[in-house]
């Protein structure tokens, strides 16, 4: 049993640090009096091993305390006011963030979907609470790895969700915070019971290759230790190091079965004073013994983006055995074992708070990187970006709990990704505005597909435009969840806005013939009856559905107005439209196109055609997710509409800034419009050189449809005024 915590064992802490955990622990014990485990033991055994745990990770004092008292709000009547009186509230916050994780139940999406739902709750929770201190998930990782030392007092289906969760969650959190000792350690305690049988598959394997192994460990620690002192290296310590079970489990799935193929399953571990040491002994090293060349890795000079640092070596050793060597300062020594709870000086309450709020100092940002990828997946599970339990699964499955890789900019900063990822996604995590600008993507200095997954160590040069012009069909390449809410923003933020922009120009062309200039002009009752109508909960909704058609502005005004006009100070005649069925590209009509099989586009969908090589253009649906992303062989199509009533022959004079394809656009623009272009001519602006004038001679079957035609010119094109004109001597003017 684990008895009371004794000043001796709090040596880094000051005296009124030491004062407040014993009086913790007094608390705790008294709290807890009477309480057993499912082992029978006292209950304060376990938050003694809690807070053992962190004391010896050398975490601040508060950390500790909120390891002492981190089930007493839970499992006593001890109440948060008392700890925050008695202890402070950075320690109360501590125990209520951890008392509100609860259970954090990791399930598969395959079992029912409210257990499903509330598990992905739980780790929703579990993010949350990281983002605002991470200090409550370092309490929770010292409390998992205790439960997991007495697993085998529970029952066997406890034992198998523990072990699972363990694996699944907990293990994946402590690697992202460089916490490697923890999370090994987390790893083989529930591998036994979350796979029982590969457990003792490995652990036969391991025992029987090692045993062969040992003797040429030890002769080698030797040799080496012969080789520094020769070169007047001092050594702190050399040794062994075995590789935890579960990850040769991992490695074995990679190696086909053969553990020979694993040269790491027993390193050496060689510790030296400073980093100039380190790079000593690995030139000692290379020139003793012949090293396999693609195994020597430099975490030093480019550390994991977890903070791990030490260097890294594979050597062919005596008897042609491959041996793997590690060589690290005792700070790195301490950093790989215990990650963020290694630093000593600093505080991760307020370094939570300080990179919040945008705070860039150094000491900050020393840490900045390990806590990112916290903050922003929090952020998305919080988000309404994430629709379903099932979409926040699918993120953390790739965002926390898929292996990573590392990847470099051409500037050598590292960049820490999920396997799988692509260069979309690498853009997205240099800068969303690098994300949005993205153009193409050099690997290793060779141009690459956008969607080809990239590998560890690769360097990515991202290609830019001047302008955001991402493509929808990107969602379908990123991995990231990051990336995907990115792209997602940004078409929803520049959709709504401009969709407003729209359906406010819209209403407003007609609203003077009511006697109103502004949609701000509209009666509030009459506004509300036409919210009501169309359940929008405020007036830019409604101008939205407006601008994106999913709202008619015929029908909006009828909401609006009591009574429709009487009389119109120009009578138009009402035109009905027909589709012939057949498919058209814009501005290129004679183009053979034929409809895509695989989404079978039907009037009125809204097309893009793909150029097929010898097969004319084939025709999808826009939202057809088969549309290939090859944005040069992409066209614009429409169906080819045929008026059945009278039109009206309108002139359209307007200036618009010259560009490549702008007479193709402002084409396409016009036929999707349904209006016939009986004439066109353009020139050169007199006062711009950079600008076109353009005149258009058009059969307008619809006035409402002419007013949409001049706002999106407006809104497309920088077009700042229109001139329209009756070609039989009538006029109207548009500005």
């Amino acid at each position: 049993m684990i008895t009371r915590i004794k000043p001796e064992d709090l040596a880094r802490y000051d005296s009124s640090e030491k004062k407040r955990i014993m009086d913790a622990d007094a608390f705790a014990e008294e709290a807890h009096f009477g309480q057993k485990r499912k082992s029978g033991k006292p209950y304060i055994t376990h938050p003694r091993a809690v807070a053992t745990y962190l004391i010896e990770m050398g975490v601040d004092a508060d950390t500790v305390i909120g390891g002492l008292l981190h089930d007493t709000v839970e499992d006593t009547e001890v109440a948060v006011e008392q700890i925050e009186e008695r202890f402070g509230g950075d320690v109360a916050r501590l125990v209520d963030g951890v008392t509100k994780l609860g259970q954090v139940d990791y399930v598969e999406s395959d079992v029912s979907k409210d257990r499903h739902a509330s598990s992905v709750e739980n780790i929703r929770k579990l993010l949350l609470a990281m983002s605002k201190d991470m200090r409550v998930l370092i309490i929770k990782l010292a409390d998992r790895r205790h439960n997991l030392k007495t697993l085998k007092y529970l029952a066997p289906e406890d034992r198998k969700r523990i072990a699972m969760e363990s694996l699944e969650v907990f293990a994946p959190l402590a690697d992202r915070l460089g916490m490697g000792a923890l999370k090994a350690e987390i790893e083989d305690l529930a591998f036994e019971y979350a796979y029982p049988d590969a457990y003792k598959m490995v652990k036969k394997l391991v025992a029987t290759n090692l045993s062969a192994t040992q003797d040429h460990i030890e002769d080698l620690k030797k040799d080496i230790g012969e080789l520094l002192k020769k070169n007047e290296v001092e050594a702190i310590s050399i040794h062994g190091r075995q590789k935890h079970l579960f990850s040769v489990y991992k490695k074995l799935s990679k190696a086909e079965g053969d553990i020979n193929k694993i040269f790491d399953l027993m390193a050496i571990r060689i510790i030296v004073p400073n980093v100039q040491d380190c790079y000593q002994v690995l030139g000692v090293i290379h020139h003793n013994y012949k090293p396999l060349i693609y195994r020597i890795k430099d975490y030093i000079a480019v550390p994991k983006p977890n903070g791990y640092r030490s260097l890294h070596t594979t050597v062919f050793a005596s008897n042609g055995k491959i041996i793997e060597i590690q060589i690290r300062t005792p700070e790195m020594h301490k950093e790989a074992e215990h990650g963020m709870a290694a630093h000593s000086i600093y505080e991760l309450q307020k370094l939570s708070k300080k990179y919040r709020e945008g705070d860039t100092r150094a000491e900050v940002g020393v840490n900045k990187r390990k806590i990112e990828w916290i903050q922003e997946l929090a952020g998305l599970s919080a988000s309404s970006q994430v629709n379903s339990p099932t979409e926040m699964m699918d993120n953390l499955k790739i965002d926390l709990f898929k292996d990573r890789i590392f990847v470099f900019s051409p500037k050598g900063d590292l960049y820490d990704l999920p396997e799988g990822a692509t260069p979309l996604d690498f853009a997205f995590a240099i800068h969303t505005q690098i994300g949005l600008r993205t153009q193409g993507a050099r690997v290793n200095g060779r141009i690459s597909p956008l969607d080809r997954p990239l590998e560890n160590r690769d360097m990515v040069e991202i290609i830019t435009r001047k302008q955001p012009m991402p493509n929808r069909q990107w969602l379908n390449v990123v991995k990231t969840a990051s990336a995907r809410s990115k792209i997602k923003a940004w078409f929803r933020q520049a959709s709504r806005e401009s969709n407003i922009s729209t359906g406010r120009q819209l209403l407003e062309a007609q609203l003077p013939t009511w006697g109103y200039k502004k949609v701000e002009d509209i009666p509030s009752k009459q506004m509300k009856t036409a919210l009501d109508a169309f359940n929008y909960k405020d007036v830019e909704s409604l101008l939205q559905g407006l601008g994106e058609g999913s709202v008619a502005l015929t029908t909006a005004l009828r909401r609006l107005m009591p009574t429709m006009p009487t009389e119109k100070k120009e009578k138009t005649q009402k035109n009905t439209v027909a589709t012939t069925g057949k498919i058209q590209v814009i501005g290129s009509p004679d183009l053979p196109c034929a409809p895509a099989t695989c989404c079978q586009p039907e009037p009125p969908d809204v097309l893009v055609g793909y150029v097929t090589r010898g097969s004319g253009v084939t025709v999808h649906k826009s939202t057809c997710s088969n549309i290939p992303d090859e944005p040069d062989r992409l066209l614009d199509c429409q169906w080819q509409y045929v008026a059945s009533g009278p039109t009206t022959p309108i002139q359209v004079d307007f200036v618009a800034d010259d560009r490549m394809g702008l007479v193709h656009d402002i084409t396409g623009l016009v036929l999707s419009k349904r209006m016939n272009i009986v004439d066109m001519s353009t020139k050169n602006d007199g006062e711009d050189p950079n600008r076109k004038h353009i005149q258009l001679s058009l059969d307008v079957p619809d006035m409402f449809e002419l007013n949409g035609l001049i706002q999106q010119l407006k809104i497309r094109f920088g077009v700042k005024s229109v001139s329209t004109q009756l070609i039989k001597n009538s006029s109207l003017k548009a500005e």
